[in-house]
């Protein structure tokens, strides 16, 4: 069996011919310039037992995980051993319980504003109209594009909404980037000020950090008066994932698959798509082959995870880098036979990823376990429900099963808010449980307010 770390011969990875046999030659040069230009990474590989000299394949190099680079010195992994190389430092969140670290280079940060303007022209930016970039990420996070004006208000509410109805109005369009739970405060604000959907100018929205729901979009876009999620629009809200240390938009959507996705939410929840059924509809996510080489790694208890190898080349090269997201590989073929199904004109030439969310979050609760997602899922199923929180909830198996939720700032619960919610978590659980619901600045698990963190659902071990 396998241990965790090691190289798997049982690992999933796309045909071994074509374009993937160049993906597979591709990811091990990545590989043998990461063993010459990172000490850090050489010496792991000697604890781990393999000699770089003898690896033939990219099967036989070990997977990596945050704590093998950033429990100790994060320059020894630094090409050339010196931090001061590069042009520009970026956390991670820290929700799992350590911060890791992105190092960019000049030449780095301008592949990043290349995919950024990739993502920007999905959501309608182009040369030939002007774009408001509205940066609402939290953590500093720098965005630097050809496409847009950028304006950085980051998680600060009123200063966001300030500029989105002050200065929004003179442009063609804008763009949101931001956190799910701040656009949801930020989307409702706007509308109890304007007594109605309303938007300054067409507005489109990134949104990244954690998995969402299709009733998240719908309910969130209905308060910008976008057009429902299903529609084949370019207008609406699309989903992106990165991580600091690999580069943000590493995983993007298209309005094509927004539409397959909110289809499959209302029919099967995908199985018609993927292998697993994990009780809710997967994100799907395109990539770029020509700048990342993605694996289905497969664990010996079966579940399976993401693992990346940037094929360009990084200060900080990082080869099967495992960020511990539960996802499946899905073929082209499949995809293109589901949209068919779905007459959906579009055709894929690449894999899509299924994309269910981080595999550790999941909560024991009696004899089963129950993936926070669930819950995102419920919370945003009924619009007045979901006008009366922040998204923000805590489920707390001990000793009752117990889920905390946060009520937005001067709300107060819907009549059947508890008893249906524990209702639901009951036949989910399989187990009697409670629900207790704390007024917005008595929430004890988030601090009122604060969107520079990320919201913890659970205990983090």
């Amino acid at each position: 069996m396998a241990m965790p770390n090691s190289p798997s011969s049982s690992a999933a990875v796309f045909d071994r011919v074509g374009p993937e046999g160049r993906a597979r030659s591709k990811a091990l040069a990545a590989f043998r310039r990461a063993v010459s230009a990172s000490p850090g990474y050489r010496q792991w590989l000697v604890r781990a037992g393999v000699d770089p000299e003898t690896v033939s394949d990219i099967d036989e190099v070990p997977y990596l995980a945050k704590p093998d680079v950033f429990s100790g010195s994060v320059s020894d992994w630094i090409e050339g051993g010196r931090a001061a190389e590069a042009a520009e430092l970026l956390t991670s969140s820290g929700r799992g319980g350590a911060f890791s670290i992105g190092v960019s280079s000049r030449a780095e940060q301008l592949a990043v504003q290349a995919t950024t303007d990739t993502a920007l022209r999905a959501a309608g930016a182009n040369e030939h109209s002007t774009t408001l970039l509205l940066n609402c990420l939290p953590m500093g996070i720098n965005v630097t594009t050809a496409l847009a004006t950028v304006a950085m208000p980051s998680v600060n509410l009123e200063m966001a909404q300030e500029i989105y109805e002050r200065l929004g109005p003179d442009f063609d369009r804008v763009i949101i980037l931001s956190e799910p739970l701040f656009l949801k405060e930020f989307a409702e604000r706007l509308y109890a000020d304007h007594g109605a959907a309303w938007s300054a100018t067409q507005t489109n929205c990134i949104v990244g950090g954690e998995w969402v729901s299709e009733p998240w979009r719908a309910y969130v876009g209905s308060l910008f008066g976008m057009p429902d999620p299903s529609e084949r629009s370019d207008d609406g809200i699309l989903i992106s994932m990165g991580a600091a240390e690999l580069g943000l938009n590493l995983l993007f959507e298209t309005p094509e698959l927004r539409a397959l996705r909110s289809m499959l939410d209302d029919g099967d929840r995908g199985a018609e798509l993927v292998e697993r059924d994990h009780g809710y509809t997967p994100s799907l996510f395109a990539f770029d082959p020509d700048r990342l080489f993605v694996e289905e790694r497969e664990h010996p208890n079966g579940s399976t995870t993401l693992a990346f190898t940037p094929l360009d080349r990084r200060l900080l090269p990082l080869v099967r880098y495992d960020l511990g997201d539960m996802a499946e590989i899905v073929p082209a073929e499949r995809v293109n036979v589901v949209l068919e199904r779905h007459g959906s004109p579009t055709r894929f030439a690449t894999p899509v990823i299924a994309f269910w969310g981080r595999h550790s979050d999941r909560i024991a609760a009696g004899e089963t376990t129950i993936r926070p997602e669930r819950i995102k899922q419920r919370l945003f199923s009924f619009a007045a429900e979901a006008a009366v929180l922040t998204g923000r909830f805590y489920l707390d198996p001990a000793p009752a099963l117990t889920l905390h939720l946060q009520l937005r700032p001067n709300t107060i619960p819907t009549p059947r808010l508890a008893s249906d919610l524990s209702s639901f978590l009951g036949d989910v659980a399989r187990s009697a449980c409670r629900v207790e619901i704390h007024p917005h600045d008595d929430y004890p698990f988030h601090a009122a307010g604060d969107y520079q963190h990320k919201p913890i659902y659970h205990s983090v071990t």
